[in-house]
Order: structure tokens, then sequence, then C-alpha cells
């Protein structure tokens, strides 16, 4: 319970949107009928000497880049609209959707919940979707091999960009409220004060922690129309506006902020997997049967993640729309 109480703890309000994920396996690293495989699969396999022992993953938390895939471009276009999801993320990826009847979506939300680069090792059940961290399915099972219908897999996750956009945001007060109780108009000046702000959310509500979410899209930078945008740095204005109040009324300011979003598309990249084997599962044109070497991603339409904040203008400032609000005061109340 604990346990589950801290991993509660380090995740952000939840949010909803809609887009794409992955998964993946590099050349080289082989992926075989698990039958053989009687005991964790870095160790060789006894008494078959003509099989190898599975590929040894790297020793540290941080995994190496997806060559040719950068998962932090230094630079992302921005557009006027929502990105469209055209294709795979990354060529040659498959659309796990179309092979599988599990719940997707939530899987790659599982499986890339630590962020850019990390290991990632567990088993998922291919009836229902659900992911479950090495540890805690060891506990379960007793040990990490598949068992009915959990398939054992260990990997990495990357972030590649699908595209950026701008949009408003919502509009909030920015100055305090003044009252003009004379008979005559007035004139006042009003201390202006926003900051800005930056969030994440996913396409299926899955929560995404402010450390991941720093990992994905603090080194993103974007521009389009001279604007950037403030993705981990806060910024501050602070100024006066004067303003008439008219006789029996009272003001205040409203900013509506500019905002920008970059949405990425989680893949996962699968180095080492084990499953039973079933007629279903054997069959030649399954994605688990691939020959050894191959390269396979999968990928989901249904899974991305957005990353939101403030427009920025050239002397660094949040971009915003002003706006004066008025209204009258009962009479009463006035000289």
């Amino acid at each position: 319970m604990r346990r589950e109480q801290r991993k509660r703890g380090v995740f952000l309000t939840r949010a909803v949107a809609v887009t794409v994920s992955a998964v993946v396996v590099l050349g080289g690293q082989a992926v075989t009928a698990p039958t053989a495989y009687a005991q964790d699969p870095m160790d060789g396999v006894p008494g078959m000497p003509d099989m190898p022992g599975r590929p040894q993953m790297p020793s540290g938390e941080e995994m190496p880049a997806l060559a040719g895939f950068p998962d932090h471009p230094v630079m992302v276009d921005i557009a006027d609209e929502e990105p469209k999801a055209d294709g795979p993320p990354i060529p040659g990826a498959i659309d796990l959707k179309d092979q599988e009847s599990f719940e997707v979506d939530n899987l790659l939300g599982d499986l890339c919940a630590k962020g850019p680069n990390k290991r990632v090792q567990g088993a998922f059940n291919n009836e229902t979707g659900e992911f479950l961290p090495k540890r805690k399915y060891m506990r379960q099972v007793g040990d990490f091999k598949p068992h009915g219908p959990w398939e054992t897999v260990r990997g990495q996750c990357h972030f590649p960009v699908l595209g950026g956009w701008d949009h408003h945001g919502h509009s909030r007060r920015i100055t305090a409220t003044h009252r003009n109780l004379g008979t005559g108009p007035d004139y006042f000046e009003l201390t202006i004060a926003f900051g800005t702000s930056f969030s994440a959310s996913t396409s299926t509500g899955h929560s995404i922690s402010k450390t991941v979410a720093d990992d994905i899209f603090s080194t993103t930078k974007s521009h389009s129309h001279d604007h950037s945008w403030s993705w981990g740095v806060a910024r501050d204005v602070s100024r006066l506006r004067g303003l008439d109040i008219p006789a029996c009324s009272e003001v205040w300011l409203v900013a509506t902020p500019y905002k920008r979003t970059v949405r990425v598309q989680p893949v996962f990249e699968l180095f080492d997997h084990r499953f039973e084997p079933t007629g279903q599962r054997m069959s030649p044109d399954n994605w688990r049967m691939a020959d050894e070497g191959e390269r396979r991603m999968f990928f989901s339409p249904g899974f991305h993640i957005d990353g939101t904040a403030d427009r920025l203008l050239h002397d660094g400032t949040p971009d915003l729309v002003v706006e004066k609000r008025e209204r009258e005061l009962d009479s009463k109340l006035c000289a």
C-alpha cells in the first residue's frame, strides 16, 4: 500500500486529450519462441547449446537514445491547429491496435510512465492490457517468466514529436478591483500581475509526473510567428496600467494568454520479450514471431502526451490579450 501511495504521489492531476504511441525492437536483439527459456532470459539456456542467451540490457538506469530519432528536437515547427496523425511515428512501426484486442493505449501509458530512455521491465496481460512492473509481477507469480496470458518485456521509451500549435488559454483576472464612488469620472493606475504556467496531459487520462514531463519537454524549443514558449520557466509580469473609471462604477483587468502546445507520441523500444505460445500467437503473420534481428515497432493512434505552456514575446514576457471589465455600482453607495 505504501508503494502504491508513493507512486500516486508523484503523478500530476489527470487530464484528457486525443492521439498516438508505440513499441520497438532494435535489430540484433533476438526475439525467439519463449518455450526454450525456463529461467531468466538474461542467462543461457541449459541443455540447449545451440540456443544463445538472451540479449543483455545496459546496466544503468539511463538507456541509449534511439538512433536516428532524437527524443528532443532542438526546434519544433508550430502550426495553427492540432497535428494530425499520418502514419506511424517512426517508419516501419506497426499499429498494435490492429494486432491485439486488449487496451493498447493504457498499456503504452504504463510502459512509458518513467519517461525518456529509462529502463522498463515488467509483464503485460495479452487479454486485458494490464501492465505490472517486474518487482510487483514477481511478488504475484514468484518469478520473471511468462505465465498464461502474461508476457514479459524489457526495454525503454522514446518520445518523438508529432507537432505543435498555438491557441487561446483561459481568461483570468490580473488586477485588483478599483471603485469610483464619486459623481464624476476618475483615473487610477492598476498593477497588472500575471505569471506563466505549464502542464502536461495525456489522451487517455493517464497521469504523468512533473519530472517525466520536464524530461520530455524541457529541451524542446519551438518557433513560429516569432514567438517562443515558457516551458519550465516562470515569467512574471508586473506593471502599472492607467484606466479611466466612470462615476459610480468599478473596473478591473482580465488577461487571455496565448498558449503553445507540443504533442509527442510515446514509443516503447522492446529489448527482450517472452510469451507462452498458442496457435494464434505462433501464426506466421503475428508480430511476436518476427525473424531474429528484425526490427519491430508498435504504436497506437490513441495515445499521446501534450505539453502546454504560455507563449512568449521577444522580450520574454507572456503574450497576453488584456481587456477592461467594468460594472456599475448601486447608486446608494455613491456620493
